[in-house]
């Protein structure tokens, strides 16, 4: 990564008061305030934990004593597969019949039942299997459609307490609304928020069980109907919970899982060293990464005693009290649950489970991770054990002095196979002037890795992970490891809490050998993807491609509470909120299909922003620093020079890393799926209704997210 200009938090929001001008500062919705009322976290002293519900804390958790969980069969305690229904869906569609139930699973040795939300498939590969925390893992074949029912069985409380006071939170605590990320689907499958629907037969303003019907006239009420058209190059998806105010506590509790699309290219890389697919019983290891904090019932009523959620340990824990010694609050406190503006745990989860170690041999393995936190951004590292308490040893400046693990080839993001894999160490500590690190990894965004663990057998591999939360400027508070410095939890070495530590691979000698690898650097992967349409590292426009100019801020509720928006490059009309526009706010972002545009998205807000496109890949063009602080609408005064995008990162995008103080310049073309049947167009907006936010699911519910229109 190139140089960074680094800014503080206290800064930027100085920004978002300048932007204000006329505007004015307050506390009414979306109005901007100024600097003086901010405040920053209080690093300097750690706070007691005792009657001091925001800092609730897991038990201490042995690390690396359970294995990692694979799929089932395979695993006879792995993720459950879903399979076809045996029925045939329109245009020849495999179908799935899926349901959303809540269930417990056993997440830790040393927990109890752990109550989660999630996807239950009625038919599983390999027979009947237990509901498991991930589980309903799909593997499509790119042109094979699929569609699925979704039945919801959801009733009673949910786990979470609910903040009421948040745009469509009121609505009920049962309502699902399923999100194919990273799927382009037609937008009635595209899981909107809007697009909700409960287990009463009530629906969301965006769909209708009539809507539905289009595509299944056999529902019934509680029930809903995607097609997933899978005309996309092999890559790897996830499918999640988007229901209007409350989708950050619908993910938490687990309705999430993984989505694989392979394709014919794929398959022939086997012949060059790939490794076999997961689904044959291949070395191919697919991780989903989690933060999550677990209730102890000996003292959650003494140190929370408002937790309205479940009391048994192992039940999971989410904070519910906006703290103004940690967050900006200009009015006065806020009800008890209340949105918060990021969530971050202290327990790290890994295919569902906390710190498992997965037994791996000396060979070469393909790696999908996903990063599924709240808002916990990752610098994935990979370090050898080295046999003390903690199986990690740190210098002065906090950083590993272990010997490093294998590096990472990269194949592919979150859109498909890059043009050329790139070779990342395995071994760099984040950068707090830079911003970089090792395998910097957001919210949402998805890596196809080869680890080869050849040279590593009878040893032990940590995946690691030291990047700041918030991202980029960090709070230690957030930040768990033995010996933190301005952290009030007192981590025993060996155990959780413990953020740093994900997992760990143990390494025993290998079976049979691998083929040779035909993969490396040199190899050109163009083939197994739609073309780039703009040359690589190249950070110049191209010409008369239109550009659109949008903002990322950061201002105040009507509660007082920090709030994020997107918005366009000037203020709405006598609205009085600098830039920002609240979700339900005018649709700005309608285009034509088959349109290509610039967005250059400028964040005006100090924290990095994961910004997700519904429906479009997105290739980046350039990263750079402009004047913020004289920023009053209209094109940005640009600093330095433009960065092109990590060699990681310049493949096909949905998810992109927006840094504070720069402008982020990427290319999309508006591409609607074909499908066998007429799509109605949307009764909220009157087009294709598909939306753009932010996956720090707390900035996107509250309220970073836009509508984006296309119309065909």
């Amino acid at each position: 990564m190139g140089t960074q200009k680094k800014m503080s938090r206290r800064k930027f929001l100085k920004i978002a008061g300048l932007a204000a001008g006329a505007a004015g500062a307050g506390v009414v919705a979306g109005t901007l305030i100024s600097e003086t009322l901010l405040k920053e976290p209080q690093n300097s002293s750690a706070p007691s934990l005792a009657g001091n519900p925001e800092f609730y804390q897991s038990n201490s958790l042995r690390k690396f004593i359970q294995p990692l969980r694979g799929v089932f069969p395979l695993d006879p305690n792995g993720i459950p597969v879903a399979i076809p229904d045996g029925t045939t869906g329109l245009g020849g569609a495999l179908h799935y019949k899926i349901d959303v139930e809540q269930y417990s699973d056993t997440l830790h040795p040393y927990l109890g039942q752990t109550t989660l939300r999630g996807y239950k498939p009625q038919n599983t590969l390999g027979g009947t299997v237990a509901q498991r925390h991930l589980g309903g893992i799909i593997v499509a074949q790119r042109g094979t459609p699929i569609q699925i029912t979704f039945t919801n069985k959801l009733s009673g409380t949910h786990p979470i307490p609910i903040d009421q006071s948040i745009m469509g939170a009121d609505l009920g605590p049962n309502r699902i609304d399923t999100h194919l990320h990273g799927g382009l689907v037609p937008w009635i499958s595209d899981g909107g928020p809007h697009a909700w629907f409960d287990s009463a037969g009530n629906y969301g303003q965006s769909v209708s069980l009539s809507m539905y019907k289009i595509l299944n006239p056999n529902l019934v009420n509680g029930q809903a109907e995607h097609y997933y058209p899978n005309d996309q190059s092999a890559r790897l998806l996830w499918y999640h919970d988007h229901s209007l105010g409350i989708t950050r506590q619908n993910a938490y509790v687990g309705i999430a899982s993984a989505y694989i699309i392979r394709d014919t290219f794929e398959a022939g890389l086997k012949s060059q060293g790939l490794p076999e697919f997961i689904e044959k019983g291949g070395n191919e290891i697919p991780i989903i990464i989690q933060d999550k904090i677990f209730v102890d019932s000996s003292t959650i009523d003494n140190i929370d005693p408002t937790w309205e959620g479940l009391k048994t340990t192992g039940s999971l824990w989410y904070s519910h009290i906006y703290n103004p010694d940690r967050w900006t609050l200009t009015g006065k406190a806020p009800s008890d649950p209340s949105v918060i503006p990021e969530f971050f745990a202290d327990t790290m989860l890994a295919n569902g489970l906390a710190y498992p170690e997965a037994t791996v041999e000396a060979r070469r393995y393909r790696v999908r991770v996903l990063n599924a936190c709240q808002a916990r951004f990752l610098n994935l590292q990979l370090y050898v054990d080295d046999g003390s308490s903690d199986s990690i040893t740190l210098d002065s400046a906090y950083n590993p002095t272990n010997a490093k693990g294998p590096d990472f080839l990269v194949l592919g993001t979150e859109g498909g196979f890059l043009p050329h894999p790139v070779s990342v160490p395995s071994n760099a500590p984040f950068d707090p002037t830079t911003f970089g690190g090792s395998l910097i990894t957001a919210p949402a965004e998805r890596w196809d890795l080869i680890i080869d663990f050849s040279g590593y057998a009878g040893k032990s591999v940590v995946l690691y992970n030291d990047a700041p939360a918030p991202f980029p400027m960090g709070d230690p508070l957030n930040d768990y490891f033995p010996g933190a410095p301005n952290n009030p939890t007192n981590t025993t070495k060996g155990f959780g809490p413990n953020t740093r530590q994900i997992m760990r691979f143990k390494v025993i000698p290998a079976t049979s050998v691998d083929p040779q690898l035909h993969i490396s650097p040199a190899t050109d992967l163009t083939t197994g993807n739609d073309p780039l349409p703009h040359p690589l590292q190249d950070t110049t426009l191209p010409s008369g491609v239109p550009v659109r100019r949008l903002t990322l801020n950061e201002t105040s509720d009507a509660s007082g509470r920090l709030i994020q928006f997107l918005g366009t490059d000037s203020p709405p009309a006598n609205l009085g909120q600098g830039f920002g526009r609240a979700y339900v706010d005018a649709t700005t972002e309608t285009v034509k299909a088959g349109t290509t545009e610039i967005w250059q998205v400028i964040n005006l807000t100090g924290d990095t922003h994961p910004i997700h496109f519904h429906l479009v890949n997105v290739q980046i063009i350039s990263r750079q620093a402009f004047d913020a602080n004289n920023y009053k609408g209209g094109a940005p005064t640009l600093q330095g020079t433009a960065r092109p995008p990590e060699f990681y990162e310049q493949g096909w995008k949905e998810t992109v890393r927006m840094n504070p103080g720069e402008v982020t310049t990427v290319l999309m073309t508006f591409k609607l799926p074909t499908v066998p049947f007429a799509i109605p167009a949307s009764p909220r907006t009157g087009g294709h209704e598909y939306v753009w936010h932010c996956h720090i699911l707390e900035h996107e519910e509250h309220d970073m997210m836009r509508p984006l229109v296309v119309n065909p």
